[in-house]
């Protein structure tokens, strides 16, 4: 994740993040254990493949490319809105945290907001050791790479390499391109879904399920906080991959530090650093009259949290906004001729 993020943003001078798949994360929890490790290894490079063929196929190109901003943008909304909503819950369960935190970001937006995150996070951490939460010890060992022979089996080719590749590209990829846009970058689509399952096929026999554009974190590194000129937002992208790259190596202990963490605050960091993201989303999705209706549709299906045919409420909210948008548009044309 560090070396591509890196790669891509240096490349082509855009905060281009990548990320692991939190859905395919999910769907693999659910579905892996009838698989043996050496077969999902082979399942994930051929998750890869699929991705990089994608990339040669220019019909499918476009179509991503010509979703319109609005819809992109409620799209993108109803992915953060409820992360925004979760920042303002400990109000009534943790008070104290709520008010040290909040007044925190209140004070910082006001005189540096290019350091808001980083204070709310001392605060946070601070207030949690004042208040007696314990950290579990952390081991600084430097994390190593084994390597899986992969074997290639039909069933785990059709049960987990297709639903992963399309869960990537439906979750991941597409709404990621999406926020290139919705930020004015002309997102080169192509390239990032050759590279990105390019490297996945390599990584994959080291432990690399699934490697995508990363949406919700790649808005923290878009928007005007980062740098008033778009032309030099990349270099937080660049900054970005080299803490990627500092995870990595020490994973072990980011990942006992952050789940020592309370959760409560988390979801704070995590609501707070995106209220700017989902304040640009609401005004480039309802700002154009034409589009207002298709992405309110999209936003309210994208927050109802359904599934069905293999779907989710963030996807389904984006194809019934476009039918919904296209079938206006016809209808328009049609009256004025």
């Amino acid at each position: 994740m560090g070396i591509t993020t890196i790669g891509l943003s240096y490349r082509y001078k855009l905060p281009i993040l990548t990320a692991w798949s939190t859905p395919g994360a999910a769907m693999l929890i659910g579905i892996a254990s009838g698989h043996s490790l050496a077969a999902l290894t082979g399942a994930f490079i051929v998750a890869g493949i699929l991705v990089v063929l994608t990339g040669f196929i220019r019909p499918l190109n476009q179509f991503i490319e010509r979703i319109p901003s609005p819809l992109a943008t409620a799209m993108l909304g109803a992915i953060v809105l409820p992360f925004c909503v979760k920042a303002f819950i400990p109000l009534v369960d943790s008070t104290g945290l709520f008010a040290a935190m909040f007044t925190c970001f209140v004070i910082c937006k006001r005189f540096c907001p290019s350091f808001t995150m980083s204070a709310l996070l001392i605060v946070g951490i601070s207030y949690a050791v004042l208040n007696g939460h314990t950290v579990d010890p952390i081991n600084f060992s430097i994390a190593k790479f084994s390597w899986v022979t992969p074997e290639w089996t039909l069933n785990s080719i059709i049960n987990i390499s297709i639903p992963l590749y399309i869960i990537a590209m439906l979750s991941q990829n597409l709404p990621g391109i999406a926020m290139l846009k919705s930020y004015g970058y002309v997102a080169p689509t192509k390239p990032i879904l050759i590279s990105t399952g390019a490297v996945n096929m390599a990584l994959a026999p080291l432990g690399g399920f699934s490697l995508n554009l990363a949406a919700i974190s790649a808005a923290i590194c878009m928007n005007e906080q980062v740098d008033s000129k778009t032309t030099q937002r990349y270099k937080a992208a660049l900054w970005a991959g080299v803490f990627y790259l500092i995870a990595g190596l020490w994973a072990a202990a980011v990942v006992t530090l952050f789940l020592s963490l309370p959760s409560t605050l988390m979801g704070m960091l995590a609501g707070l650093a995106l209220l700017g993201t989902l304040l640009m989303c609401m005004k480039t999705a309802f700002s154009d009259t034409p589009y207002q209706e298709a992405a309110l549709i999209t936003l309210l299906i994208g927050l109802s949290s359904i599934t069905f045919l293999g779907l989710n409420s963030i996807m389904w909210g984006l194809v019934i906004g476009l039918s919904y948008f296209w079938t206006q548009q016809k209808r328009a044309d049609n009256n004025q001729k």
